[in-house]
C-alpha cells in the first residue's frame, strides 16, 4: 500500500471526521481498503456509537440553519431522488429480467468484479454532494468488501435487487431509503421527532446515504456496460451562493479557522456554478446557448424563488401541484410533501394492484409482472412463452367468483411470502396450469420461482406433499367487495354485476374448485346478489363420442329416458340423443354446448351448489321433456347467464335448445323469463301467477340428494362432500 497521505482532503473532511486515506483516483483499492477498516469500527455494534455532529447540535441549530431556501433545496431533492429511482428500478429490472444479468455476473472471475467495483467507488465520489450529511463511503457499510464480494457476487447482486420499487409504473410518492438502524442512532434520526427542522435534515442525510449507495451500484453496472458516467447535479438557482456563503462566515470560521474557511467558500462558490438549473416540471437541463433561459414563475420570483420550466406545456402540467405553494413562503411541513412530477398523477395504476407494505421486497421478476398487467386492463396474469422477451400472453379469468379469488390469491402474493402465502402459490399455480397454454408446464414453474422465489415454492412443494385437503387462505367478504369494485372501475363483468350494491346482501360460501385434477378448493363468502354461475367451458375433441363405459358411475350415466306422451315425440330428437352420448363420455360435463362454428365444449359448475342445482333440473328435463316448464326455465336462465362475455352467443345457445327440446316449448317458456325493474334480476313468470328468481324455482329434495349421491360416485367435490 502506498504511503497515506492527505491527498483527497477538504476541510470540511477534517471537520467530520474522515480518515487519512491514499487518493481514490490513483490508488482506488488501497483506498477503498482504508475505508473499509474505518467504516467497520464506526458501524461495529458492539463498540461505542461514533461521535457525529448532528447528534450534538440542539434542536434550535436545526431550526437557525432551516431557512426557506435550505427547505426548496430538499424539496428539489427529494423529486431528483425519486426520479432517479424509478429509472434506476427500471433498468435494473431490464438488466435482470431481460438480459440475464445475474447468470453473467456470477462467471465473471473475481478480477473483472473488482475491476468494475473500483470504477463504482470513483464515480460514487466524484458525485457527492451535501457532503455535510454523510462521511460517503464511511457511513455505507453495505458497500464493504466483504459485503458486496459475498458468495461470488451475490453480495453485489442482493445490493441491486434493494434498489427495485415495488412498482415501475409510477415516480415513488416518497423517496425510498435503505435505512441503515446504526447510521439513525449515530446521527440521531427517529421517525416520531417532533422537532420538524431537525427531523427534516435528518431524512436527508438517510436519503443521501442511500443516494451514495445507489450510485455505486449503477455505476458498477455502467463499467460492466463499458459506458462512462456523465455526473450532472441540479440546482434551483445560482444567485444566492455567494450571499448565503457569505451569512455563515463566522460559523465557517469558527469550524475551520480563517483560512481554510475562505479556501472552502471558494472552492464551494465554484461547485454550485458548475450545478445545472432545470425545468420544474420534466427536470430538463437548462441549456442557455442552445435554447436561451427557461421561464421562470413570476409569483414565486417576486418572493426571492426561482421556479424554471422549459415550455408552457410543462408549466401547465405542473400547475395542479404547483399552485399549492405558487408565490407563498415555504414552512418545514413542505419537505414531508409526497412527491409528485408533472401530471404524474394521471399515470395511476390499476385498482385491482395493492401497493407493497412496508418490509415486503417484491422480486424484479414480480415487478416486470405488475409492469405488464399495468399495460394492459383485462388480463389477470401474464405468462411468459420465451422468458427474457415480450414473448407472452395474457390470462384473463372468464367468471367474476374465478376472478375474484384469482385476484386475491396473486395479491396475497405481491403482498407477503408469510403464512398462508405457500396457499395462494399453489392456488395460482392450479390455474397457470389449466390456463397456461403453450408454455408449458415446467415454464410455468419456472416463471412462479423467477417471481416469487425458491423458499415459497419449497413451501408450496412441502404444502402439495402433504396431500389434499390443502390449507387455502378463504377470500372473505370484505376482500371481494374490494376486488368487485376494482373490477367495476375497470368496466369488467359489467353484464354480471349490474344490480349489486356493494356491501349488502346475504352471504354464500362458494367452494370453488381448480387445477387439472380439480384437487384444490378455495371458499369464497361471496355475496348472492352477485353471484353468476361459476363455471368453465373447455373445447372438447368432435369426432363421434366413444361408447362409455358400463361400470361408470355419476350424473351423467343411467341419464333418464323420456316418458312417452301422445301428442308430442320427445324421445325422438337427435340432438338431444348426441347431447348425452357426449355427457356420458365426459362425466365432469354438466351440459354440452356447440358455439357459432359447430365446436363442442363442455360446461362445467366449478360450485358444488350451481353443479347440483343444474343437474337436477337437467334430470328432469331429460325425463319429463320440455313439459316440465320449470325445468326448461331454470335450463334457459342458467345456461344464458353462463354463456354471457363467452365464446357462444345468446342466439346461438337458444337454437341448440330449441333443436333439443321444441321450438315452440322454447319460445313459450323464454316469453316467461323477464327482467324486474325493481332491481334488474330476471325472473321467471309461471302461469300460476308466481314469480321466481333463478334459485327459487321449486326443486325436488329427494332428487337432490340423489345427485348428491351420483357427485360423490363420480369423485367431483370431493374435498367438499366430504365434509358433509
Amino acid at each position: 500500500m502506498p504511503p497515506i497521505k492527505n491527498l483527497n482532503q477538504s476541510p470540511f473532511d477534517r471537520i467530520l471526521g474522515f480518515p487519512d486515506a491514499p487518493d481514490i483516483e490513483t490508488h482506488t483499492a488501497d483506498w477503498w481498503t482504508v475505508m473499509d477498516r474505518h467504516t467497520k469500527a464506526r458501524y461495529d455494534p458492539k463498540a461505542p456509537l461514533s461521535s457525529h455532529h448532528f447528534r450534538s447540535q440542539s434542536a434550535s441549530v436545526f431550526e437557525e440553519t432551516t431557512n426557506e431556501d435550505v427547505v426548496l433545496e430538499f424539496i428539489h431533492f427529494r423529486r431528483f431522488t425519486a426520479t432517479n429511482q424509478l429509472r434506476r428500478s427500471c433498468r435494473i429490472v431490464d438488466l435482470i429480467t431481460e438480459e440475464d444479468f445475474e447468470k453473467e455476473w456470477l462467471a465473471l472471475s473475481a478480477e473483472e468484479r473488482e475491476k468494475h467495483f473500483l470504477a463504482g467507488l470513483r464515480a460514487a465520489e466524484q458525485n457527492t454532494t451535501y457532503v455535510t450529511f454523510i462521511r460517503s463511503k464511511a457511513d455505507c457499510p453495505e458497500l464493504n468488501r466483504d459485503e458486496v464480494t459475498r458468495e461470488g457476487g451475490q453480495g453485489f447482486l442482493d445490493l441491486m435487487h434493494q434498489l427495485v420499487l415495488p412498482d415501475n409504473a409510477n415516480v415513488p410518492t416518497q423517496p425510498h431509503v435503505m435505512a441503515n438502524s446504526r447510521f439513525d442512532k449515530m446521527v440521531g434520526f427517529k421517525e416520531d421527532d417532533t422537532h420538524k427542522a431537525r427531523l427534516a435534515q435528518l431524512s436527508m442525510a438517510r436519503m443521501i446515504r442511500s443516494e451514495y449507495i445507489a450510485n455505486f451500484v449503477m455505476n458498477v453496472l455502467m463499467s460492466y456496460k463499458g459506458i462512462t458516467p456523465e455526473i450532472t447535479v441540479f440546482t434551483t438557482e445560482h444567485s444566492k451562493t455567494k450571499s448565503t456563503l457569505k451569512n455563515h462566515s463566522e460559523m465557517f470560521e469558527n469550524m475551520m479557522g480563517k483560512t481554510a474557511s475562505k479556501q472552502f467558500k471558494r472552492d464551494e462558490v465554484k461547485r454550485r456554478k458548475e450545478m445545472k438549473l432545470h425545468c420544474q416540471c420534466c427536470l430538463k437541463v437548462e441549456d442557455k446557448e442552445k435554447d436561451g433561459k427557461m421561464t421562470v414563475c413570476s409569483r414565486c420570483k417576486s418572493i426571492g424563488r426561482e421556479i424554471r420550466y422549459c415550455g408552457r406545456d410543462c408549466q401547465v402540467a405542473d400547475w395542479k401541484q404547483h399552485k399549492k405553494e405558487c408565490g407563498k413562503p415555504l414552512d418545514i411541513s413542505s419537505a414531508f410533501n409526497d412527491v409528485h412530477i408533472g401530471d404524474s398523477e394521471s399515470n395511476t395504476k390499476r385498482p385491482d394492484l395493492p401497493t407493497c407494505p412496508p418490509g415486503h421486497r417484491r422480486s424484479p421478476h414480480a415487478v416486470r409482472l405488475i409492469e405488464y398487467l399495468e399495460l394492459s386492463t383485462k388480463y389477470d396474469y401474464v405468462v411468459e412463452t420465451k422468458p427474457g422477451t415480450d414473448d407472452v400472453f395474457g390470462i384473463k379469468l372468464d367468471e367474476v367468483p374465478g376472478a375474484v379469488a384469482f385476484i386475491h390469491m396473486r395479491n396475497m402474493l405481491f403482498t407477503t411470502s408469510g403464512p398462508g402465502a405457500e396457499g395462494a402459490l399453489l392456488y395460482v399455480y392450479r390455474v397457470l396450469q389449466t390456463q397456461g397454454g403453450v408454455s408449458g408446464e415446467r415454464s410455468v414453474q419456472d416463471q412462479l420461482k423467477r417471481e416469487y422465489g425458491e423458499p415459497l415454492w419449497n413451501r408450496m412443494q412441502a404444502l402439495v406433499k402433504r396431500g389434499p385437503p390443502f390449507s387455502i387462505p378463504e377470500v372473505s367478504r370484505n376482500d371481494v367487495d374490494v376486488i368487485i369494485k376494482a373490477l367495476r372501475q375497470l368496466k369488467r363483468f359489467t353484464q354480471q354485476l349490474p344490480s349489486y350494491t356493494i356491501g349488502t346482501g346475504a352471504i354464500a360460501k362458494l367452494g370453488l374448485q381448480v387445477g387439472p385434477k380439480k384437487d384444490v378448493c378455495v371458499i369464497v363468502h361471496f355475496p348472492e346478489d352477485a353471484m353468476p354461475p361459476p363455471c368453465i367451458l373447455i373445447p372438447i375433441p368432435n369426432p363421434a363420442p366413444r361408447v362409455p363405459a358400463r361400470n361408470a358411475v355419476g350424473p351423467n350415466f343411467n341419464l333418464p329416458e323420456p316418458r312417452h306422451f301422445d301428442d308430442f315425440d320427445y324421445h325422438q330428437y337427435v340432438d338431444l340423443a348426441q347431447q348425452k352420448s357426449y355427457l356420458q363420455v365426459y362425466p365432469h360435463a354438466d351440459y354440452i354446448l356447440w358455439d357459432s362454428n359447430g365446436v363442442p365444449l363442455a360446461f362445467t359448475y366449478t360450485d358444488m351448489r350451481f353443479a347440483m342445482a343444474f343437474l337436477h333440473y337437467r334430470h328432469r328435463l331429460f325425463e319429463n321433456g320440455p313439459y316440465d316448464h320449470d325445468a326448461l326455465a331454470y335450463l334457459i336462465m342458467a345456461l344464458r347467464t353462463a354463456v354471457r362475455g363467452k365464446k357462444i352467443p345468446e342466439a346461438v345457445l337458444l337454437a341448440q335448445l330449441e333443436r333439443e327440446y321444441h321450438p315452440g316449448y322454447v319460445e313459450t317458456v323464454k316469453a316467461c323469463i323477464k327482467v324486474r325493474p325493481s332491481d334488474g334480476k330476471e325472473v321467471y313468470h309461471r302461469r300460476d301467477g308466481k314469480v321466481f328468481e333463478l334459485g327459487q324455482i321449486p326443486a325436488e329434495k329427494s332428487l337432490m340428494g340423489k345427485i348428491m349421491m351420483q357427485l360423490e360416485e363420480s369423485g367431483r367435490f370431493g374435498e367438499i362432500l366430504d365434509r358433509f
